[in-house]
């Protein structure tokens, strides 16, 4: 079955290319100009992915991501947004801040949409050895529902605690530089964001919500990164 992607912009020409895009590439697409009733769209078409315009007629893309976001029926959903206007350094950190997976300016190059398209939907993709519940760390885990529990209760992590939590139980052993982890889970460019402050304090909450068993084996290797023992 062919992955689903729902396209949001005002302009036509945008529309058709991208429509046109992603087909070529075997996704099935749905098409809007505009924002109105986006939950109720999603539920019903439920894309595997959403593109959508920052500047639109009659809404903000970054304020629907939030809303998606906050949505337990949408919160997985991943979202790239895209924008001729809002295209400076600080407008793309805002966006992915607020949720948004990858942030792309226009005139769009339909190579690198479509590029982009694979690299967020390979990311969102559950691995076959994450496919079950894991139970490791007094943590049950399951991957492909996102759901925590710890000692049998409900954890609640923001979608960013998820994906950290997701990339460390595929790199177990394995040292992570934060440059890896913003670049994995933040989908930043290393050129425009290399903050390792960030990686810190979503670790630091992370670790606080899932609990001692868990946090004594996630280390801090001073001056190198983060290793999951």
């Amino acid at each position: 079955m062919a992955l689903k992607i729902l396209i949001i912009d005002d302009e036509a020409t945008i529309l058709q290319l991208t429509e046109k895009t992603l087909e070529k590439e075997g996704y099935s697409v749905s098409t809007s100009e505009t924002g109105k009733n986006l939950l109720e769209r999603v539920r019903s078409f439920k894309p595997d992915l959403v593109i959508m315009d920052v500047m639109l007629r009659d809404a903000n893309g970054v304020d629907l991501t939030m809303d998606l976001r906050k949505n337990p029926d949408t919160r997985c959903i991943p979202v790239i947004l895209i924008s001729g206007q809002k295209t400076d350094a600080d407008d793309q950190i805002f966006g992915l801040a607020e949720g948004a997976d990858d942030y792309l300016i226009k005139p769009l190059v339909p190579k690198l949409l479509a590029a982009k398209v694979q690299t967020v939907l390979r990311r969102f993709k559950t691995p076959k050895e994450l496919g079950e519940v894991l139970k490791h760390y007094n943590l049950s885990v399951d991957v492909s529902e996102r759901f925590v529990k710890v000692a049998g209760k409900d954890v609640k992590l923001t979608k960013k605690e998820f994906d950290l939590l997701a990339v460390f139980l595929r790199k177990q052993g394995k040292l992570l530089t934060p440059q890896f982890l913003l670049e994995t889970v933040w989908n930043y460019e290393p050129e425009t964001y290399n903050d390792p402050h960030t990686v810190q304090v979503h670790i630091s909450r992370l670790k606080k919500k899932l609990g001692k068993s868990f946090a004594d084996r996630l280390e801090n290797v001073i001056g190198s990164g983060y290793r999951l023992n």
